[in-house]
């Protein structure tokens, strides 16, 4: 069945960054703020000079040899969602926004634990969505707890696999406990995936560092996210963004392997422009587009799953900006095979979620995985025309052929305007399919012996703040 495969570095380009990024990381090094980390980087063999660790090229080679090229993500109850390594598009809401817009309304607000449960509920209704994320962080929830509430919220009222990350170096194992209360073999069956970010340029703050090296030795999956803001953070040119990226990757895999060998990594990334007027972060530019497009091709290089930032917008409210960056960058990630994409639901700079934009955004999603699907070569379809053209045999729309493979060929989405003379007005559809779903749609709540375990994690986790945790 041929397939879409787009990529932008042919292969002998792509050993050429890689082997830059290797220079970059021998002679320039990288600084670890936690100095455990560090410890464990200089008992690998590795020079420290000015602060900076310089990671030898053969550890990196060794880091690579361990970290698993592939492996199954799995949902909530044990099932089998998809293999990371070979190009999966689990499409999933881009994650920790701190604003959410409401229909109609000219600004976005602080969302709440009772909008971040709506947002779950939706999202896990969806059905091109393959995975959740802890998309919203709540305002009335204290900061000290926040992320593991938020995980808490998508283990109770969804079943999909969730994309998540810890705010504090204390919260990684609770969160972590959070995951076992729910299922006790999740590291044999991952269902989370934490993302970990380096600070450009070529450094690890104490948190997300050790964070990786926590979740390593915990068995959960990490999705390390190098973030070069083309022209603030890194090189205005693609092609230096791309080397820092590639080089910032490579440490994480290193620190993961040293934690524990054979840890599950995730070649990630959510690059940005830095516009030259206002300083805001662009991720749906072209420049920064290119950046994912060529670490998509580095990643097939060195042979690890990937993830990307798109399906996104860096747009304010829903309009035609809007849909055009969540609609072109949807469609580059399908053709690129990546194997996680968040984004869905996502404006403002990767500030802010909207629920009528996720329902919207989860038809564009199905678009890509049709174009992701490709087609078959059907020696019969050349009798069809046949039949059609020179027997006379009835037409295309009436013939058999086209029923059998009508469904399965064609991907008909549910709101866009196809009809001859029906006029429909795509946000009030939105809206009015937020309101039906939250309505009737009923998850699978967790229950039984595993919430009472999860709640239990949960208070001890409240216990910290001097509070009872709220019902939700």
């Amino acid at each position: 069945m041929p397939r879409p495969a787009l990529g932008v570095l042919l292969r002998n380009e792509a050993e050429e960054v890689h082997s830059k990024a290797l220079e970059l990381l021998e002679k320039v090094g990288i600084l670890f703020e936690d100095k455990l980390v560090e410890k464990l980087v200089k008992e690998a063999g590795c020079e420290v000079k000015d602060g900076r660790v310089l990671i030898r090229e053969e550890l990196v080679g060794e880091a690579l040899s361990k970290a698993p090229k592939r492996f199954d993500l799995y949902d909530r109850e044990g099932e089998r969602v998809a293999t990371l390594g070979d190009g999966a598009l689990v499409f999933n809401p881009g994650s920790a926004a701190v604003r959410i817009l409401d229909y109609g309304a000219k600004e976005p607000r602080p969302p709440t634990l009772e909008d971040l449960r709506k947002f779950v509920v939706l999202a896990d209704a969806l059905d091109h969505l393959k995975a959740l994320s802890t998309a919203l962080v709540p305002s009335d929830v204290p900061v000290e707890v926040s992320d593991a509430e938020r995980l808490y919220v998508v283990l109770k009222y969804s079943r999909k696999p969730v994309v998540t990350g810890g705010f504090t170096v204390e919260n990684v194992p609770v969160m972590v406990d959070m995951l076992e209360a729910v299922r006790n073999d999740y590291r044999e069956k991952p269902f989370a995936i934490f993302d970990v970010c380096p600070s450009p340029p070529l450094s690890w703050s104490s948190i997300t560092s050790r964070n990786l090296v926590d979740l390593a030795r915990l068995g959960v999956p990490a999705e390390i996210i190098s973030m070069p803001g083309l022209g603030g953070n890194a090189t205005v040119t693609v092609y230096g963004a791309l080397l820092q990226h590639h080089a910032e990757v490579l440490s994480g895999v290193v620190v993961a392997q040293l934690a524990s060998p054979g840890a599950k990594v995730i070649y990630g990334g959510s690059p940005t422009l830095t516009h030259p007027r206002y300083g805001t972060a662009l991720i749906a530019a072209p420049e920064a587009v290119l950046v994912s497009l060529a670490y998509r091709d580095m990643a097939r290089l060195i042979n690890l799953p990937c993830h990307t930032y798109m399906a996104i917008s860096d747009a304010k409210t829903l309009d035609p900006q809007a849909g055009a960056e969540e609609g072109f960058t949807a469609a580059l990630a399908a053709l690129a095979a990546f194997d996680v994409v968040s984004g869905p639901g996502m404006l403002e700079f990767e500030s802010t979620q909207s629920m009528e934009k996720l329902v919207i955004d989860n038809e564009v999603c199905g678009l890509a995985l049709r174009l992701a699907r490709g087609f078959s070569l059907n020696p019969s379809d050349f009798d069809v025309i046949r039949e059609v053209v020179e027997k006379g045999k009835g037409n295309f729309m009436a013939h058999r052929h086209t029923l059998l493979n009508l469904r399965k060929e064609v991907h008909v989405p549910k709101v866009w305007d196809a009809e001859p003379t029906a006029r429909r007005n795509l946000l009030e559809w939105a809206k009015e399919e937020v309101k039906r779903i939250l309505r009737e749609y009923e998850p699978l709540v967790l229950s039984g012996e595993r919430l009472e375990n999860l709640e239990k994690v949960r208070a001890r986790l409240w216990r910290k703040t001097g509070r009872e945790p709220p019902s939700i």
